[in-house]
């Protein structure tokens, strides 16, 4: 979540809200005293996220509307908050330090109040954006990441009946493995529902919802939490960690190992270097963002790049099977 400074804040906070302003305005007080400024948060797709300061300090304020906040296009049930309240009420109990505390659910206003885990108020992808990835903060977020799957082995689902089935058929493969139509990906859903261990995962562990300031680890937008394969989320975050560094060359593989190193997936070992289904889950979280037919994604190469690594990713699913080394050496050509 970048933030922004808008004098109109204020403004687009109360429009959001309407009448349920004040409540909201309110339930901040406690952890802020009387409310002096607020300030919006760009970089999420679904909810509006704002920071509201005041003379004892901040909080985050995160309202969902009836459409998705930077796709105006979608709809959505802003009743649908009351998801990620309960997947963040969980997650935070069993990780304190690595999730933010719901201080205040306001569901008439579909609006929660909470903690600001972000020390220095920047994203991860803030970071990434001025300068490479550091092998420690790597590690560090392998290890955290560890940490999270262990710990929600036995969470319960956090959409009633079959919703986190549902959810992860119709957006986290029918949005990111099976938009671009090809299939080898589709095979890969199949296989990933096959593999034991079924879970709820993040779903969405990502460079713009994660700070590693201060020496810590923190998550944010639980928005898309579901029941799936912790290797979903390993393959996914890889994903970005390779998108954000088409461009430095000397660093993708050091950096790639060290969070892969880090990382021991709940249940039977998986050597990542073989693991041929963990480098195809890479490649279409990879085409997912290059092609960005659906959600947004700032660019983080030239575009004629990525439009190179793209073919590169294309070229490894027609001509596979191949290991997420040789997506690294792919991306690596495309840096040289």
């Amino acid at each position: 979540m970048t933030e922004t400074t808008s004098t109109g804040a204020m403004s687009d906070l109360s429009a959001l809200l309407g009448p349920h302003v004040q409540p909201v305005l309110a339930a901040c007080r406690p952890h802020t005293g009387t409310v002096t400024r607020i300030r919006v948060c760009t970089g999420g797709n679904v909810s509006h996220v704002f920071r509201a300061y005041g003379e004892s300090g901040c909080v985050i304020v995160k309202v969902r509307g009836r459409r998705f906040a930077r796709i105006g296009h979608l709809a959505t049930d802003p009743a649908l908050i009351a998801v990620e309240h309960r997947a963040l009420t969980l997650y935070h109990q069993a990780l304190p330090d690595l999730f933010p505390q719901v201080l205040a659910f306001l569901p008439d206003a579909h609006a929660m109040v909470m903690t600001d885990v972000f020390p220095d108020g920047r994203t991860w992808r803030e970071h990434l954006d001025k300068r490479p990835a550091d092998v420690e903060e790597c590690a560090r977020l392998g290890y955290a990441l560890t940490r999270i799957h262990h710990a929600t082995t036995g969470f319960p689902a956090v959409r009633e009946g079959d919703g986190d089935d549902r959810f992860r058929e119709e957006h986290a493969y029918g949005y990111c493995l099976r938009t671009a139509g090809h299939p080898v990906l589709a095979d890969a859903c199949r296989r990933l529902d096959a593999l034991p261990g079924r879970q709820i995962v993040l779903g969405d562990v990502c460079p713009k919802n994660l700070s590693l300031a201060s020496g810590r680890a923190a998550f944010v937008d639980l928005d898309n939490v579901h029941r799936g394969s912790p290797l979903y989320d390993v393959g996914y975050l890889l994903a970005h960690l390779v998108l954000h560094h088409l461009t430095r060359s000397a660093v993708q593989h050091k950096v790639a190992a060290a969070f892969l190193d880090a990382y021991a997936l709940p249940g039977p070992t998986r050597i990542w270097r073989s693991d041929a289904l963990l480098a195809t889950i890479t490649a279409g979280v990879l085409l997912y963002r290059l092609e960005a037919r659906v959600v947004p994604y700032p660019p983080t190469a030239p575009p004629a790049t990525a439009d190179r690594f793209r073919r590169q990713i294309l070229h490894l699913l027609d001509t596979g099977p191949f290991t997420v080394a040789d997506l690294l050496d792919a991306a690596q050509l495309e840096a040289a």
